[in-house]
């Protein structure tokens, strides 16, 4: 990729295609304020994922609590009986 200067405010960007290329020119504060939306968004989509992983690590924590178990460790339990 190839990243002139155009003005004070402004970056080119030329960048290679198969057969081609593409050139864009930014403006630094759509830049800056995209880096800042993109951040925003990053932020708050861990924090929606951290919320989701809390409330599933208590329901996880409930079923240990009722003893409830996976189908797996239901069916083991059920050929241990068997066997005695």
């Amino acid at each position: 990729m190839k990243y002139e200067k155009v003005d004070d405010l402004t970056l080119k960007v030329t960048k290679p295609l198969e057969s081609t290329e593409e050139v864009k020119e930014y403006d630094i504060k759509f830049l800056k304020q995209q880096e800042l939306d993109i951040l925003k968004s990053k932020n708050d989509f861990i924090e929606a994922r951290d919320v989701e992983l809390s409330e599933v690590r208590v329901l996880i924590a409930k079923c240990d609590e009722l003893d409830i178990k996976e189908e797996i460790e239901v069916e083991e339990a059920k050929e241990l009986e068997l066997t005695k």
